[in-house]
């Protein structure tokens, strides 16, 4: 039994509010940006694992309760010790009870971690006291933290499983599915190259422009500056060309998982997915979203805009790649200029092979295609079940 120790329970919802938040924010919640700490979802996941836990408040926790604190974004100016509760900060310090931070994004999990021992160090606390659950594959390295996928579950526990594509063999009108519903520099250069071979019109392909230029710095990109400057002339023929959409959805549905687009995936034959970050924060690890398992639950193939061995972790989750059919040597490609080319190249490819090809290809890769969304469906406890193991058992 995993008990769940939280400050406050809404007295109205009787939702459990998140550890680190003022009472007189509860209500407020909802409305602010994601840099706060967030609810406590692990407890959630925790149910739908059927992993046995109990939540209790803070001052009634039994010696080994798991006391969470979910970020929201990491920030390396925030005291995070500081704001947790004084009934909190006392069983810690007592080894009484673990400090638990979940981080779903890809951040640098050595250097979290690095500023959680210092931090640690100044409230007084045993670093064997506090975890770090992130979302960046690189995590086991670092002592106390431990690598989940939590987009993953976010994912499957979110979408509607019974509205996603179906595996068929009636023909297709387009070739690909590509969707980009938030701006960022090489995702513009990547679909204003498309775009620019008329590409664009063989697919279901979407660039939205939302938060357009949010992310324009050229030394902010991991693409090499000469080619974004080559590409610069091209990129803003692109947008004022746009947006470009294929739906009627606003922005907050884009990026909510239940909307499934289900017709997108079911007429066309493979996905280029954009996933969120090329290079992994300079961590070597690998940050898989929801972007990834979009194509994989609706039956579908695809290339992935990602990092070196984006695919190759993919397997080592149970997943299996396209390599017996198409050129997956990019994914290997430790370079994040000459991966992000040798994937434009291979998708332009793709789409030039027209629709029969890519038909026949379609049912050549029919095992591993059928393979990715069965495991998908079957769900990913074990996952969690690991971490669990891994904090509770430690020596």
């Amino acid at each position: 039994m995993i008990y769940i120790a939280v400050d406050h329970i809404h007295p109205t919802t009787y939702r459990p509010m998140p550890n680190g938040i003022p009472i007189d924010l509860h209500d407020q919640l909802d409305f602010m940006d994601g840099h706060r700490l967030d609810f406590p979802r692990i407890i959630y996941y925790l149910r739908d694992c059927k992993i046995p836990n109990q939540v209790v408040l803070t001052k009634d926790a039994p010696p080994g309760a798991w006391y969470p604190v979910v970020l929201g974004w990491f920030d390396f100016g925030q005291d995070y010790i500081a704001q947790i509760s004084n009934a909190a900060l006392i069983k810690i310090k007592s080894k009484k009870m673990i400090l638990i931070f979940t981080y779903h994004e890809g951040d640098h999990p050595g250097r979290i971690r690095d500023r959680l021992n210092t931090l640690c160090d100044q409230h007084g606390i045993d670093r064997e006291m506090t975890w770090l659950i992130s979302g960046n594959s690189s995590a086991d390295q670092y002592s106390n933290a431990v690598y989940w996928p939590e987009l993953e579950f976010m994912y499957w526990r979110t979408v509607d499983r019974i509205s996603g594509a179906r595996y068929h063999l009636s023909p297709r009108s387009r070739a690909f599915t590509g969707l980009c519903r938030i701006d960022k520099l090489w995702r513009k250069v990547f679909m204003s190259d498309l775009w620019s071979h008329g590409l664009h019109r063989l697919g279901y392909f979407s660039y939205t422009q939302h938060l357009l230029g949010g992310e324009d710095n050229y030394y902010d990109c991991a693409l090499r500056n000469s080619y974004l400057a080559k590409c610069q002339s091209r990129v803003d023929q692109f947008t004022t060309a746009g947006p470009f959409r294929v739906d009627n959805l606003d922005d907050r549905a884009h990026n909510t998982y239940d909307q499934n687009m289900t017709a997108f995936y079911s007429d066309s034959y493979f996905n280029i997915v954009l996933e969120t970050m090329i290079d992994i924060d300079n961590s070597n690890g690998q940050f898989v979203t929801e972007k990834t398992f979009k194509p994989i639950f609706n039956n579908q193939f695809f290339v992935a805009v990602s990092s070196a061995d984006h695919l190759r972790h993919l397997r080592d989750l149970g997943y299996q790649t396209f390599g017996r059919c198409i050129d997956e040597s990019y994914d290997s490609v430790s370079d994040n200029q000459q991966r992000f080319e040798a994937v434009l190249d291979l998708s332009k490819s793709l789409i030039h092979s027209g629709l029969d090809k890519l038909h026949q290809l379609y049912i050549d890769l029919a095992p591993e295609i059928q393979h990715n969304s069965h495991v998908f469906q079957s769900g990913m406890s074990h996952r969690l079940q690991a971490v669990v193991d891994h904090i509770n058992c430690k020596p």
